[in-house]
């Protein structure tokens, strides 16, 4: 299946390394997407710890993952994207497996916490490798990057209810199971040299610099700040901050609101299974929108940020379980436009040998808002209760608006690199 599948990818000229990375991703996503959306769950139902602590726990795993991406940029510019990958790879290894075989909060909280880690060492060097293999894929190799992650959150999300209504164990298990497969996909596709020399007219010394060998002091600018573009890339980060601190509420406090209304674990599954299905098959609308109106990210991100509003308010009201369907389908068409954006704008402004610093800074800006998120989401829910919880969610998207507006301003001053 996965051999007819690389082969149809292949006709549409992309190269085999991409197709190594996307499909990698694509399995580790089913084993993480079994787990994520759950936790909080898991910390509140299974091991007796309150919304604030559960929020706490996720917050500190998500300021780790923020610190590991700014490091973990930095390393992969100065000894290699694939590396950093390994050991990324590794630590999420040892960490879920942990988990899967003590699942008490002793083991638990430093293993989710390492798992926060291993992910900025994982998914920083994908994104700084995009760029680097596919240079004329533009926003496509992120985009594609981001479908089939998202396909694989729709079968993982699928599976995740009814694993966890049998053993949570097991969740933590089949999860390190999929890391294990993906180190297999990036030893045996990525192998050093082998993978370059996917585009005709990038030279072969200057791809393998970039991904296999330590990179000298000369080749690195003195400060970002002496960059033009770092002042273009900083509201672009406090942007993309605020709308994951908006976003992350969907998996931190939107489990525990349902089952307290009365559905069903399964149920809540089900709006990440159409989350994934609808990344899927929406594409041709969104392809549509980015062609005739939303050409440039400004517009993508203003966009962006009144549809994913306009889920919350859905949210808001709490009404029957349709409504929160069609709230999930309003947030999938905002996701859409924003996530792969984000980083494809990173690293068009990016100067030389900043690739990987720049795609740090800004999927630490996302992690920022991941800590945000659950620490001011759960408070809010303990003390005010769930309605609160959606205003304050809308908050954090109007600061996301005036953010992208900075960011538009910030673009007269700055001309990026043609792509």
């Amino acid at each position: 299946m996965i051999t007819r599948m690389m082969t149809r990818l292949q006709k549409l000229d992309i190269p085999r390394p991409i197709l190594i990375l996307v499909l990698g991703g694509f399995i580790q996503s089913i084993g993480n997407s079994l787990m994520w959306p759950l936790n909080s769950l898991f910390m509140y139902n299974v091991l007796g710890r309150s919304l604030t602590e559960a929020g706490m726990l996720m917050s500190v795993q998500a300021l780790i993952t923020l610190i590991g991406q700014f490091v973990s940029g930095f390393l992969a510019d100065r000894f290699g994207p694939l590396k950093i990958m390994h050991l990324g790879l590794i630590i999420a290894i040892l960490s879920l497996g942990a988990i899967g075989v003590f699942p008490v909060w002793e083991v638990y909280a430093p293993g989710l916490i390492c798992f926060g880690l291993a992910i900025a060492f994982i998914f920083v060097p994908i994104n700084a490798l995009i760029p680097m293999l596919w240079p004329k894929g533009g926003r496509r190799g992120f985009n594609l990057l981001y479908v089939f992650n998202n396909a694989g959150v729709a079968v993982g999300t699928a599976l995740g209810g009814f694993v966890a209504n049998y053993s949570f164990r097991l969740v933590f298990l089949l999860n390190a199971l999929t890391f294990v497969i993906f180190f297999i996909f990036i030893l045996a596709g990525l192998p050093g040299k082998e993978c370059v020399n996917t585009d005709p007219d990038i030279s072969t010394i200057d791809t393998v610099d970039a991904i296999n060998i330590n990179l000298s002091p000369q080749h690195f600018r003195p400060t970002l700040s002496h960059n033009s573009s770092f002042f273009l890339l900083l509201p672009l980060c406090v942007g993309i901050l605020m709308v994951w601190a908006a976003y992350i509420q969907l998996t931190t406090v939107l489990p525990v609101i349902m089952t307290e209304l009365g559905f069903s674990l399964p149920q809540y599954s089900i709006l990440w299974t159409l989350n994934g299905i609808f990344i899927v098959t929406l594409q041709p609308i969104i392809n549509w929108i980015v062609t005739h109106w939303a050409h440039s990210f400004t517009r993508q991100f203003y966009l962006s940020s009144l549809l994913i509003g306009g889920a919350f308010f859905i949210l808001l009201a709490e009404l029957p379980y349709y409504s929160y369907m069609l709230a999930m389908l309003i947030l999938t068409l905002g996701e859409m436009l924003i996530f792969p954006a984000v980083p494809a704008a990173a690293a068009q402004i990016a100067p030389e040998r900043k690739t990987a610093t720049y795609q740090g800074i800004a999927a630490g800006a996302a992690s920022g808002g991941r800590v945000l998120g659950p620490l001011f989401g759960g408070f809010v829910f303990d003390y005010w209760g769930s309605q609160s919880t959606w205003v304050l969610a809308l908050g954090f998207l109007v600061i996301a608006l005036f953010a992208f507006f900075l960011y538009q301003r910030a673009e007269h001053f700055y001309k990026p690199l043609p792509e």
